[in-house]
């Protein structure tokens, strides 16, 4: 039988502490470095979200210098300020435009305007029954009666939904609220991005300078080709409007070139012009590498005074 001696005995201990004092040692180790690695990666995570922080506010900046430009009163569209660079990555670019381009819904119970808002939603590829109903019941809520028409709604026929607070009988405050409108569901499975082509703030006018193409075919009721016509023209080489290369065309030319003539084109001049300039929607865009701030501001120029009245702002 093996025997230990007390010498023995305590050498067998202290070579038992030194290995646990070891294996703790490298668990510590083991520790500290998970840990560092963590604080590298949480500093590295914060330091990248502080710079993109810095550039969306930097772009953000960048957009208001942008508006700042597009605001004073000798700015023109198309001007070379409203696009500058401002270092090697960064810059702002401005482009100034009217909200007669634009549908302007709280006009609809003009009958012109809203057969050319039906008009709109049949190129859209409605159905001319849901074309219909979504065009009355935009004129029915924006009308001050309770008379309903033909294929619209009025307080009946939303109590059957259980609401009990429509239609509103006023001009809409935001274009979104247009979609609470009876039929305006299937406006925006056809075409979900229909907001683009409507203004609360515009004057019961359109402006032939920016039109969209989609409004102009639906407000003269011209062939698509004499309209594409039009627009090419009136944007120049680069296709963009309120760009340096635009043309300005004036409202008997235009009216030639889409040609409209006879009783139609008497109704057409009626809520068409080419020099609306009270109601402007500035665009102006800061970025910074890849990041992008964009600042929509709709204002209102009083012709005699030169006063601004900001009617409404939008940030992306």
């Amino acid at each position: 039988m093996r025997t230990y001696s007390r010498a023995n005995f305590h050498n067998a201990r202290q070579a038992s502490a030194r290995g646990s004092a070891l294996m703790l040692m490298i668990w510590a180790i083991l520790l500290m470095s998970v840990t560092v690695m963590g604080v590298v990666e949480y500093i590295t995570y914060s330091a990248e979200e502080s710079k993109q922080a810095a550039y969306d506010f930097r772009a953000l900046h960048l957009a208001e210098s942008g508006v700042a430009v597009g605001l004073h009163p000798s700015t023109r569209r198309g001007d070379i300020v409203m696009k500058q660079k401002v270092g090697p990555d960064s810059g702002f670019d401005v482009v100034i435009n009217y909200e007669g381009a634009r549908l302007p819904i709280n006009y609809i119970t003009d009958e012109r305007l809203r057969e050319a808002i039906y008009n709109l939603f049949i190129y859209w590829q409605l159905n001319a029954e849901d074309a219909g109903v979504a065009a009355d019941s935009l004129a029915d809520w924006v009308d001050n009666d309770s008379t309903q028409r033909a294929n619209g709604a009025e307080a009946e026929y939303y109590k059957s939904l259980g609401i009990y607070d429509a239609p509103r009988n006023r001009g809409f405050i935001r274009v979104e609220e247009m979609i609470l409108v009876r039929g305006m569901d299937a406006v925006d499975r056809k075409k979900p991005d229909w907001r683009n082509f409507f203004s609360i703030y515009g004057e019961g006018q359109i402006d032939l300078r920016t039109v969209f193409k989609d409004v102009l075919l639906a407000i003269t009721g011209a062939s698509e080709n004499d309209v594409q016509r039009f627009i090419s023209e009136r944007d120049g080489g680069d296709g963009i409007p309120g760009t340096e290369d635009d043309r300005r065309i004036r409202a008997p030319e235009a009216y030639q070139i889409l040609g409209l003539n006879g009783d139609r084109l008497n109704a057409v001049s009626g809520i068409v012009n080419d020099s609306d300039t009270t109601l402007r929607r500035i665009t102006s865009i800061g970025w910074v590498g890849t990041k992008r701030s964009k600042i929509i501001l709709v204002t209102r120029r009083d012709q005699t005074t030169g006063a601004v009245t900001y009617l409404g702002r939008i940030e992306e």
